[in-house]
């Protein structure tokens, strides 16, 4: 946490300005997910098999896709969304929306796509008709304003309160819902073991929403 504070303390307090997600929320979730690595990436095989399908126009949702084996190293160090998540997004609606567009794509910018990146570890998906580029992710004020953002949209789907609702926030992070199951059953917890610690390392100006 002390890691965190150091190299993205900052950019967490400004981010807070604009919302009410707590900073110490922020930074659990940025150990949590990436262990302040701000060039974190982490490719996910079945989603990019699912992008190329919706793309060649052979699959209307997310879905019946074997996870890849995980490298155990690679594991360690980043948090794989629980198998869940990526149905929340990648469903009919968007096959119907983006497939014109996703067909128009590199098999590069797809890979891209179906990357997890940054210091939150955000889905290169999420930036399709979004402002920014999926390398954006990579530069921390953009990274972490659209994780706010991100974080809003599941506030305002499940009706939470992100002041408040911490346990739901880290599972909908990991899961897509906020009564998920983490892909690792100590996420949530970790989540708030680190939330306490950041409070107390962290100085009182850079807890301030």
């Amino acid at each position: 946490m002390r890691k965190v504070h150091a190299r993205c303390g900052e950019v967490i307090r400004e981010a807070g300005k604009y919302s009410s997600v707590p900073s110490e929320f922020l930074a659990a979730l940025t150990a949590n997910e990436s262990a302040a690595n701000p060039r974190a990436a982490r490719f996910e095989p079945a989603v990019y098999r699912h992008l190329k399908a919706v793309a060649e126009s052979k699959s209307p949702a997310y879905g019946g896709i074997r996870r890849e084996s995980l490298d155990a190293e690679i594991e360690q160090m980043l948090h794989p969304k629980a198998a869940a998540f990526h149905g929340v997004y990648l469903n009919a609606s968007f096959t119907e929306d983006y497939a014109t567009s996703l067909a128009a794509s590199s098999d590069a910018a797809l890979r891209d796509l179906a990357t997890s990146w940054g210091f939150t570890q955000i889905m290169g998906y999420h930036l399709v008709q979004r402002e920014g580029t999926v390398r954006d992710l990579l530069e921390p004020r953009f990274h972490f304003r659209l994780a706010l953002e991100l974080l809003a949209e599941f506030a305002a789907r499940y009706e939470l309160d992100l002041a408040r609702e911490f346990d739901e926030m880290f599972r909908c992070w990991n899961t897509g819902q906020p009564y998920g199951e983490t892909f690792h059953p100590d996420y949530v917890a970790k989540g708030r073991r680190r939330m306490e610690i950041y409070r107390v390392i962290a100085p009182s100006g850079d807890l301030a929403i």
